[in-house]
């Protein structure tokens, strides 16, 4: 199972797991279930094939390296469930498009508070990315389109809360010391599957629940193909790759989403929404890109 990313093949599994993880909007669409039950069957059933699979391999889970990182692992898995609990929400009230989209301000964030977590210096590059983000979040609310009263804020502050957590996710995970992908991964999906089933026991009637085959299917899609096997590719590739060409490969998963919401669902942020997207996803390159440049100035 250690072998199966190597720096040879780390590029395509990288392609393959973001691949996977921008089709995950579309497939929640279909799913006629509350996002908080998605989210426990996607972390409880991801974390059980992961699970057997790892057995079936005839490898096993380091005791030694979880316990190593449980405090870490536990926080990373609550904000994991977290993430998905509003970003499901968000797909469910909002535009798949646009939940996405909000979705990817993580980047700013983690730019904007990179100097107190990890101590790093916030250049005038950095900090003029990040507000362009924050200005593309403006015009992707539509708030300087329509009416307060048309808009959905219900949704958009789910798409915000998913980033938020999306952006603890990152930073916990860059605090994990010598674990591997799968160790990591299995941890990480079974707190968030069991932190969201607490909360699902106070807010879901269970008994009013009568999922179709479609619904079901696809819940079991979802957990194998683009959460256990989607992470595990993620995580075990991010070894393997530096920092900006790990970036580079992010944005396969929003236009591969953005592009299928167009495509099958119909969606259409409009102009100025779309100056917006275009705004919050090409921050981070723009930062990435720049920064490589100075980078290379200065050596």
């Amino acid at each position: 199972m250690k072998e199966l990313i190597n720096s040879g093949n780390a590029k395509l599994m990288m392609i393959l797991a973001m691949s996977l993880f921008g089709t995950l909007g579309v497939s929640t669409y279909f799913i006629d279930l509350p996002a908080s039950i998605i989210v426990v069957g996607r972390g409880l059933i991801g974390a059980s094939f992961l699970l057997i699979l790892i057995r079936f391999s005839g490898s096993k889970l380091s005791k030694d390296d979880i316990y190593g990182n449980m405090f870490t692992l536990t926080c990373s898995g609550i904000c994991l469930g977290l993430n998905w609990l509003f970003l499901f929400e968000a797909y469910k009230s909002i535009e798949i498009s646009v939940a996405t989209v909000l979705n990817y301000l993580t980047p700013a964030m983690v730019i904007l508070i990179a100097p107190l977590v990890f101590k790093t210096k916030l250049t005038f590059i950095k900090l003029g990315c990040a507000l362009l983000a924050l200005l593309g979040l403006v015009l992707v609310t539509g708030i300087l389109e329509n009416d307060t009263e048309d808009i959905n804020y219900y949704g958009l502050i789910c798409g915000v809360l998913a980033a938020v957590f999306y952006t603890g996710l990152v930073v916990f995970n860059k605090k994990l010391k010598s674990i591997g992908s799968f160790d990591r991964t299995f941890v990480q999906l079974l707190i968030a599957g069991i932190v969201v089933a607490v909360y699902s026991l106070f807010t879901v009637d269970f008994g009013s629940l009568h999922p179709d085959t479609l619904s079901i299917v696809l819940l079991v899609v979802i957990a194998v193909f683009q959460t256990a096997i989607a992470f595990t590719l993620y995580f075990g590739s991010l070894a393997h790759l530096d920092a900006p060409t790990a970036v580079m490969y992010g944005y396969i998963e929003p236009v591969i989403s953005i592009a299928l919401s167009v495509i099958i669902l119909h969606e259409d942020l409009g102009i100025i929404g779309w100056i917006g997207a275009a705004m919050i996803l090409g921050s981070t390159f723009l930062s990435e890109i720049l920064s490589r440049r100075r980078e290379r100035q200065s050596a």
